[in-house]
């Protein structure tokens, strides 16, 4: 599922890859083009940036669990020894 912006959040998305062009390419971008890159960026690239990221998270999380298993493991009390007749 594709994520929509909020009106704000696209309109300074919008202003800060125009300030980036302007500023680091020398390029003026109006509002429309620059929405449609923004667009462009979100539909092909984004999925990439999202994807990486949950593969960080499952990483981290797979430690925090079994940080957690261990902790739980020393919780364990040694069992009796069963007396034989």
């Amino acid at each position: 599922m594709l994520h929509r912006f909020t009106a704000r959040q696209k309109d300074d998305l919008i202003t800060k890859l125009q300030t980036y062009f302007s500023e680091e390419l020398d390029q003026q971008l109006t509002n429309f083009e620059t929405e449609f890159l923004l667009d462009f960026l979100s539909e092909e690239l984004a999925p990439h940036y999202y994807n990486q990221a949950i593969k960080d998270v499952q990483a981290h999380l797979t430690g925090f669990i079994e940080n957690i298993n261990e902790r739980i493991d020393e919780l364990e009390k040694p069992l009796p020894i069963a007396k034989t007749r």
